[in-house]
């Protein structure tokens, strides 16, 4: 397989300790940068903030289905906090802090960490399918709402921490809630739809486009016609190339191509 999809779907050895450390790094480069940047904080304070930027979603998000949090039950996550927050704080000479705040550092960390958020929308969206997939409403064939408002939740559980719903939300829908609803509500549809009116015809449309593209990128015939997999490529091609277009040396972390593509239609329209 191509190592584009590889990346994308975290297919390569030690993915999960290699993106939980990235995406911990990035946590604490935000707390750095941030309420810590004069370095006055107690260390277990900013330790915890970090953790939290990081991982709220992972830490909270799973208690909503009664499920444990990964936090607790899977010794990567709180390990790589305690390195993130180790090779961005106490590395001698500030190494670490300096060799993330450059652009190539920067540039690994968003990646990295963007991949995580994949797995993040598509393992979620598929737990809450798979616990809901048997009692579909009686207006749908599928479940609709938990497998997008699930992921949704665990992409905007730290902005929540953070700010309080009003402070989340006060400006209209920040952009981890457009990221996450788009993509798990694309993933959803085209992965676990089989029998609705939406998945068949988004795979109508879509898949003979994406069996080829899946050739293109190395997989198998097996492999060309898994829609899960299609469908979490996409998503993931999705998600880094905004990350990366949103970093400060781009467009800038305000940039959302659904508010461009609204401001255009509306000023379109307003112009008639």
């Amino acid at each position: 397989m191509n190592p584009l999809v590889d990346l994308l779907t975290m297919n390569f050895p030690y993915a999960t300790e290699t993106v939980c450390i990235f995406m911990s790094i990035q946590g604490s480069m935000a707390v750095r940068n941030g309420p810590n940047r004069t370095k006055s904080m107690n260390w277990f304070h900013a330790f915890v903030r970090s953790t939290l930027t990081a991982y709220a979603g992972a830490t909270f998000t799973n208690i909503f289905m009664g499920r444990p949090t990964a936090m607790f039950a899977n010794d990567v996550f709180f390990g790589s906090c305690l390195i993130g927050f180790g090779i961005v704080n106490w590395l001698p000479l500030d190494i670490g802090y300096h060799l993330f705040s450059t652009f190539l550092g920067t540039l690994l960390t968003t990646v990295f960490s963007q991949v995580f958020r994949v797995g993040g929308v598509c393992g979620f969206s598929d737990a809450a399918y798979n616990a809901f997939k048997d009692a579909p409403s009686v207006y749908y064939p599928t479940p609709v709402f938990g497998p997008i408002l699930f992921p949704a939740a665990l992409g905007n559980m730290g902005g929540f921490l953070k700010s309080g719903i009003d402070g989340h939300l006060e400006k209209g829908m920040p952009w981890p809630f457009q990221q996450a609803i788009s993509c798990s509500t694309f993933y959803h549809f085209y992965a676990h739809d089989v029998k609705g009116c939406v998945g068949v015809t988004l795979r109508s449309v879509l898949r003979p486009v994406a069996i080829q593209i899946m050739i293109l990128m190395g997989a198998d015939e097996k492999e060309s016609e898994n829609d899960a997999l299609f469908a979490k490529f996409a998503v993931g091609c999705f998600m880094v190339a905004m990350g990366i277009v949103m970093m400060p040396q781009f467009l800038g972390p305000k940039f959302s191509p659904f508010t461009a593509v609204a401001d255009m239609v509306g000023g379109g329209l307003g112009g008639k």
